[in-house]
């Protein structure tokens, strides 16, 4: 039988930290960050334990690798051992300011000296003070280590790293909390110690070999905070490969601000979109074996990150229409309102490469047929956006490796996903909305200010205006049978209204609403008196297909 690439074992704090193993978080890791949000979380949780006395509480899961089972490189799972530990020293430092109270003395520090040996560390007999057990990253480990084990805080935070500051903070708000407990005894702590904080908190314990298995472990368990390990996990491999501390200075500060550019969370979307704008596409479960295979050496490591350092600042800014890369261009700024509004990745590989390789009124062409694109085939159509995925990519090779490309060569690599007219028109007969969704509102109303727009000639702002979305046919109208429920949220049931006549025709009947409707400055809003005198099902389809072929008119990739 082959062994298996990780060992998991369920395990108490007890059993994880009351032992002569030693926790070491890769010196490359993000630094401490959990708030108080988390910590209120954690306390609440062990308050509910208190009053429970028959229950268990999982934690979660930690993730660690090692060679000899002794030392253990913590790949995931350093904020809840950070924290863990630390309300563990706030237990100990009450056990010590009991003692100095007078109350049993002699047995309270030999329990302060025995918790703290058997789960935080063990004294120095030079220094005589404590070398923990857990050793976090650079930046936090002095501070851990110099304060926080030897039971103290630093007499000021002005200078200190926003970890650091966090790593304190979490030691006062749990000392707060036990002290909200009124604990008076030494015998007190001990039982909330060994009854609650050690026994009862659960945490699934997996360790791998290697950083690989660690990766493919948290692509097939539904872990909490998946993305940032994924980052962390791809930081640590690319540090792996720098040969010296002087690499390594140079390199990190690169990285920093690509992270805080693209933010911790968004860093592995982020490089796989810029892996997938010039070479063969890479999916998500894929990601860290690629870029094993292809980044092997320092050189490699530094030629990444300068070229993600590069396409960093843009790759945001295609979320951004206020972006400096986009000032003075407002057709661009415009087109990525839209596409931020249909709610949709896929493109930024394909947009990566336009925008390096292209002139950028080639760019903005490249642009619309993807606005076109992603309306016909993500908004309407809803269709599988890995095919959506597999097309762009294939588009964005083409452009970075062509010398030169036109706005219809790039159009023609993605006629396969480009719905075409009469498709599009079927579907859009069919499409209903979800209008107590925030973002169906936004959608619907700019679709019906598009056509507005453009069989009226006017030039309504798409994103700003104020004008409010009416139902012809009320929602609770029961002159439609339920089985035609859904048509009433169809758009041929739906107009533009102004927010005061909008409040004025709330739920009357049709005839009541049209003196209402002569008043409004919408023209499509406007002709329904002079259409109809009545309105129903077939009114709603009359001018659903007349929507369509608006929308075929306006959502149109074309050069």
């Amino acid at each position: 039988m082959p062994k298996p690439f990780f060992d998991t074992k369920t395990l108490n704090i007890s059993e994880i930290l009351g032992n002569d193993k030693s926790y070491i978080v890769p010196r490359f890791q993000r630094s401490y960050s959990w708030d108080e949000e988390n910590w209120e979380d954690l306390w609440l949780d062990i308050i509910d334990l208190l009053n429970n006395e028959e229950r268990i509480h999982y934690l979660g899961t930690i993730v660690l690798k090692s060679e000899d089972n002794k030392k253990f490189e913590v790949i995931d799972g350093q904020q809840r051992l950070a924290t863990l530990s630390i309300l563990i020293l706030v237990c100990i430092k009450k056990l010590e300011e009991i003692a100095n109270k007078g109350i049993e003395g002699d047995k309270n520090l030999e329990r302060k000296k025995l918790y703290l040996d058997k789960y935080i560390g063990y004294k120095e007999p030079l220094s005589l003070t404590y070398k923990p057990k857990l050793t976090l990253s650079e930046i936090d480990k002095d501070v851990y280590n110099s304060y926080l084990v030897q039971l103290t805080i630093p007499p000021s935070l002005a200078r200190l790293p926003d970890s650091n500051k966090l790593l304190i903070k979490a030691f006062k708000y749990f000392e707060e909390r036990i002290n909200e407990l009124n604990f008076q005894r030494g015998e007190d702590i001990v039982n909330f110690l060994e009854n609650i904080l050690l026994n009862k908190l659960v945490i699934i314990q997996i360790i791998v070999e290697d950083t690989l298995s660690a990766y493919t472990v948290f692509e097939t368990i539904n872990a909490r905070g998946i993305e940032l390990t994924t980052t962390d996990l791809l930081k640590n491999y690319l540090f792996s490969l720098l040969d010296n501390q002087i690499d390594i200075d140079n390199a990190l500060p690169v990285w920093n601000r690509i992270v805080n550019t693209v933010s911790y969370r968004e860093f592995p979307v982020f490089l796989r979109y810029y892996l997938n704008s010039f070479q063969d596409l890479v999916r998500n479960e894929r990601l860290f074996k690629e870029i094993r295979n292809k980044v092997k050496t320092g050189k490699e490591v530094f030629h990444l990150l300068n070229e993600l350092e590069k396409n960093a600042e843009l790759y945001i800014a295609f979320d951004d229409p206020e972006h400096e890369f986009w000032f003075n261009k407002t057709g661009i700024q415009t087109l990525i309102k839209e596409l931020n509004l249909f709610n949709v990745k896929q493109q930024k590989s394909l947009l990566l490469t336009a925008y390096n390789k292209l002139d950028i009124d080639l760019f903005e062409k490249v642009l619309r047929i993807v606005r076109a694109i992603t309306f016909r085939y993500n908004v309407i159509g809803k269709f599988n956006p890995n095919e959506l995925e597999k097309a762009y990519n294939k588009a964005a090779k083409k452009i970075n490796e062509a010398d030169r490309m036109t706005a219809d060569q790039i159009q023609n690599e993605l006629r396969q996903v480009y719905i075409k007219d009469e498709d599009f028109k079927n579907l859009f007969l069919m499409k209903t909305f979800e209008l107590d969704k925030s973002r169906d509102k936004k959608l619907i109303r700019y679709i019906l200010l598009s056509f507005e727009n453009q069989k009226y000639g006017k030039n309504y702002h798409l994103f700003e205006s104020d004008a409010t979305i009416e139902h012809i046919i009320p929602q609770s109208s029961q002159l439609v049978d339920e089985k035609n429920k859904d048509k009433l949220n169809s758009i041929g049931n739906l107009t533009l209204l102004e927010p005061s006549l909008n409040r004025e025709a709330s739920n009357k009947s049709f005839e009541e609403k049209l003196e209402i409707y002569k008043k409004s400055q919408y023209n499509m809003t406007k002709e329904i008196p002079e259409r109809w005198t009545q309105f129903g099902l077939d009114e709603i389809r009359v001018r659903q297909q007349e929507f369509a072929n608006l929308a075929t008119s306006i959502w149109r990739a074309e050069y």
